[in-house]
């Protein structure tokens, strides 16, 4: 009996041990490097969806749109063979869907046997596709991100990661889902002799072709 009631208390011991120990455990490293950082990376979770929004709202300070296709495409485009460019060929069939191409099947006249798929813009299609002027070459561009909230905030020895997400508004509805929230990460750094705050990871969504 003697020798349950020491057994017991000694459990009892080591578990308000390990308790105490947890409460004065140090903390998270995050936390740590945190407090390393320049004081202008001390913003809070709305502050943080604020300079993201504020950054992408710069890139789109012309009207320029956000989400761009690069694809040159002289109109009338023609594909000869579906066995060929197959990425090309369905991204043209998503844009005929989207009524952004019209699509037009031909016998080819040099060989009676081949088909020619001719793709010209439609005049929805006019308003989106051209040289933009922050798209390296000619393509669709469209919509605006709109910054939803931050996710996640993770600090590291000179700069810090945020996580957010995004919905891209003013989409063509055919072409993609309205209001698909995404998510993205962004890195923030400080320049001390410019004394200005730096992002890597802002900037047009662009899928080239």
């Amino acid at each position: 009996m003697e020798l349950i009631k020491y057994l017991l208390s000694t459990i009892a011991v080591t578990i308000i041990g390990l308790t105490l120990n947890a409460c004065d455990a140090p903390p998270q490293q995050s936390q740590s490097e945190l407090e390393k950082l320049p004081e202008v990376f001390n913003l809070t979770e709305q502050q943080w969806q604020n300079e993201i929004q504020q950054r992408f709202d710069t890139i789109n300070g012309n009207g320029e749109p956000i989400k761009c296709i690069s694809i040159v495409m002289t109109a009338p485009y023609y594909i000869f063979d579906r066995r060929y460019d197959s990425d090309t060929l369905i991204l043209l069939q998503t844009l005929t869907e989207a009524d952004l191409l019209t699509e037009q099947i031909e016998i080819s006249g040099i060989d009676k046997n081949r088909i020619v798929y001719i793709y010209n813009l439609t005049e929805e299609g006019k308003k989106y596709y051209r040289k933009w002027p922050n798209l390296s070459s000619s393509g669709f561009c469209f919509g605006k991100v709109i910054v939803k909230s931050v996710t996640k905030i993770t600090p590291y020895s000179n700069d810090i990661e945020i996580e957010y997400q995004y919905v891209i508004d003013k989409l063509p509805p055919k072409l993609i889902p309205q209001n698909e929230l995404k998510t993205d990460t962004v890195r923030f750094y400080y320049d001390e002799q410019t004394k200005k705050l730096y992002s890597r990871g802002i900037g047009l969504i662009v899928k080239n072709y």
